[in-house]
């Protein structure tokens, strides 16, 4: 056979491939379905206590933890959300973590200015939770119960969670933690409670959905098409990899305070202290997280420039706590054999496998470009098949946006509406840019030129109102 005709058959199997990788998306959704988000339940309080006195035991006391540096134009209409949570005011409270560093930035609409009229605000209503405001100092060491140097420390998610948990009630029996931007489903807490009663307190880690869709509308064309992937990556695919991985997202997680108290609660240092602490909490504890059906909603960063830093962040972290318990000599035997070995699966060998995804059609144009494939080798009506598979991509595309997460955006005009349509044409420049981080990690980490440093990621600033939906 000729050389161009055994080029082009290699292209058509990577072609085909890559599409069969694509339609497990729809084996997941079938598992997620089934054993998922058949677990939703409507709980009321009156059932909830029910449960308690048939189990003999009390209601579960929540502290929900919310770091929040440089969130001024979001922090308010959160802690007004949260402050909503369907569970009694008495058995909750918000505290709100804030950075010392931002009272020197010389702006006077701060994050910390409106916490403190947020706690004016509720002190005056009344039937709120409490509302704690804590200011991590600038020399704060970052660990847990840790002290202050009298030197600057850099800022991490981490250090701030750390600093949080010692104003956390005495009381509180779960911890749970939400970014400055999260909007929960108002039942959550009831949820929680209700499984925390029902398994007797063998579940200390709860994980739940996060759709990244609610400034869907101030985002880039880039950044739209990636934040309804990673809407249907939580609802599909996450709980089919959280049977594989301890994986933990940061927000939308909720854990047994006693758990974090044992493992000393987050890395300061971590690039990603969500996974490294779920990975933590298995190998030291064997403590193994249960993903939940109750999503919440946030945003995506707004442009690619600000998407790309964050998936780097994220993607660097992987690999920071690969070689963190890889190289611990604390936990060895093969538990960690094999987590290490599933992460590197779920990490490095998948983020090459989507980046030569996207080259298949480059290489296509230039090979064709080169004279060096010969189609001819397959007939005419199967390669106008190949090629209608396109419009596949395209209209799952559109599914995602019209019919599956269109409910949970903050909405605009039909102005806005149709040029969202339009913009989505963009996928093929999306699916090849968006693995892009994930390359450029590995490229770095093997330079040695990783990211070291903490980035805190922009807000979008929202204006529309808009009602929580249920998925």
């Amino acid at each position: 056979m000729e050389l161009s005709k055994l080029i082009y058959l290699c292209i058509v199997a990577l072609y085909i491939f890559f599409f069969l990788l694509f339609l497990r998306y729809f084996v997941w959704k079938y598992y997620s379905s089934k054993h998922y988000w058949s677990k939703r339940k409507v709980i009321s309080t009156s059932e909830l206590e029910e449960l308690a006195r048939k189990k003999a035991r009390r209601l579960p006391m929540f502290s929900i933890l919310v770091p929040a540096r440089e969130e001024a134009d979001v922090i308010g209409r959160t802690i007004e959300h949260l402050a909503l949570l369907n569970y009694p005011k008495n058995l909750f409270e918000i505290i709100v973590i804030t950075d010392e560093k931002e009272l020197s930035s010389g702006k006077s609409h701060t994050t910390q200015k409106v916490v403190e009229d947020k706690i004016r605000e509720f002190a005056a209503r009344g039937n709120c939770p409490a509302l704690k405001h804590v200011i991590v100092p600038y020399d704060f060491d970052g660990n847990f119960q840790g002290k202050c140097t009298g030197k600057t420390v850099p800022s991490t998610k981490g250090r701030a969670l750390n600093y949080g948990l010692s104003f956390v009630d005495a009381e509180a029996d779960i911890c749970g933690f939400y970014d400055a931007e999260s909007h929960p489903e108002l039942d959550v807490l009831l949820y929680i409670a209700w499984d925390w009663i029902q398994s007797e307190n063998r579940s200390r880690i709860w994980q739940g959905p996060v759709f990244q869709v609610r400034n869907f509308f101030y985002l880039s064309p880039i950044t739209k098409i990636a934040s309804l992937y990673q809407a249907l990556s939580h609802e599909w695919y996450m709980p089919v990899l959280m049977k594989m991985l301890p994986f933990v997202g940061g927000t939308n997680l909720f854990i047994d305070s006693k758990l974090l108290a044992k493992i000393k609660g987050f890395d300061c240092k971590a690039l990603t202290e969500d996974l490294e602490i779920g990975v933590r909490a298995y190998l030291a504890e064997n403590a193994w997280p249960e993903y939940f059906p109750y999503i919440s909603t946030e945003q995506t960063p707004q442009t690619y420039w600000a998407f790309f830093r964050q998936r780097l962040r994220w993607a660097a972290g992987h690999i920071q706590v690969i070689e963190k318990f890889k190289n611990a000599p604390e936990y060895s035997g093969p538990k960690k054999t094999r987590l290490i070995k599933t992460l590197l699966l779920k990490g490095e060998v998948e983020w090459i496998l989507y980046q030569l995804a996207v080259l298949v059609p480059l290489a296509v144009i230039w090979l064709s470009y080169k004279g060096m494939i010969d189609p001819s080798v397959l007939p005419e009506g199967f390669r106008a098949f190949l090629k209608s598979l396109v419009f596949i991509y395209f209209g799952f595309t559109y599914y995602l946006y019209i019919a599956k997460y269109y409910q949970f955006m903050a909405k605009r005009g039909l102005a806005s509406t149709l040029l969202a349509l339009i913009s989505l044409l963009i996928l093929p420049a999306a699916g090849f840019l968006l693995p892009l981080p994930y390359t450029g990690a590995l490229v770095l980490r093997a330079l040695n030129s990783q990211p070291r440093g903490w980035i805190k990621t922009p807000r979008t600033r929202e204006i529309a109102e808009f009602s929580m939906k249920k998925a």
